[in-house]
């Protein structure tokens, strides 16, 4: 059917050129006519300008046929019920709805992609929000221990670096009494030593239970110091589940004077990386340095 209109268009368009050439000659003729008039007519003014009007209405005239018979053919070919015209307006809306069809899978897509993105940024966010928010509970509770390792300081006149139930031996290090005991990095081992003692003994509780009722009178009676606890109020694991350490060797009395006293979580990964003798946070650890 589109073929059909294709081929009657382009025959009226043929049939249409030659009625147009048509008229051109004829008006040709026409107008060569009138101006054999005028070079072989009167030659008198009154004929000269007689013969120039009618040649000005026949060339305007002429003009004006052509004019019409463009407007005529046009408004015909659009209502032909198609033809040529019609076959390249539907083959230019099907290319349309095509490339609108493209972009718009192309906006889905990218539109996807922004989604895929934006939750990816959330989720950024979220792990960014709860990281910040265990490290702040990290450094408050190393806060609180050292804190708690003050006071009994105050109390006692010592540091906690003798043993719970020997006062000879000297301790290098004390874990927290809650969550999984950490592991030490190789190169932070020997620094922190192999002596340990559960900070429970010394904040929580006055020591061995055998030791408790002789500081119960030394505080009772104030005849001297004594531990006047407990020192910290609550014992809980680090944000990741681990025991928290306190390296106590670098206290005066303690086992390593040149060490510093650090009150460290193992960070996420559970591994002591940062070494007594450093002065810096080594790794992902999260503390403070009472010393």
């Amino acid at each position: 059917m589109n073929l059909q209109a294709q081929f009657a268009g382009k025959r009226y368009q043929r049939q249409s050129r030659q009625k147009v050439g048509a008229k051109v000659a004829h008006s040709r003729a026409e107008f060569e006519g009138i101006a054999m008039l005028g070079v072989f007519g009167p030659r008198d003014t009154c004929g000269r300008v007689t013969s120039g009007l009618i040649l000005s209405v026949l060339v305007a005239a002429a003009i004006i046929a052509i004019a019409v018979h463009y407007i005529t053919r046009s408004g015909s070919s659009s209502t032909l019920g198609g033809g040529a015209n019609s076959f390249e307006i539907v083959h230019e809306t099907r290319e349309e709805v095509a490339q609108i069809n493209k972009q718009r899978e192309q906006m889905g897509e990218a539109l996807r992609q922004k989604g895929a993105i934006g939750r990816a940024m959330a989720g950024n966010t979220v792990a960014e929000g709860a990281w910040e928010n265990q490290v702040s509970r990290a450094l408050r509770d190393c806060g609180d221990i050292a804190t708690a390792i003050e006071a009994f300081h105050r109390d006692v006149s010592k540091w906690p670096v003798e043993g719970a139930d020997d006062e000879d031996v000297r301790v290098d290090y004390l874990y927290g009494n809650a969550g999984r005991m950490p592991r030490f990095a190789a190169d932070a081992r020997a620094s922190w030593g192999d002596r340990a003692e559960n900070l429970h003994s010394y904040l929580v509780s006055d020591g061995p239970e055998k030791k408790a009722w002789y500081d119960y009178f030394k505080h009772t009676f104030g005849r001297f110091k004594g531990w006047k606890g407990p020192y910290l109020p609550r014992e809980e694991a680090d944000p990741w589940g681990h025991a928290y350490v306190v390296s106590v060797s670098g206290f005066a009395g303690g086992t390593k004077p040149g060490n510093h006293v650090w009150c460290l979580s193992a960070g996420p990964n559970g591994i002591v990386e940062t070494p007594p003798s450093s002065d810096q946070l080594l790794g992902d650890d999260v503390g403070k340095m009472m010393e």
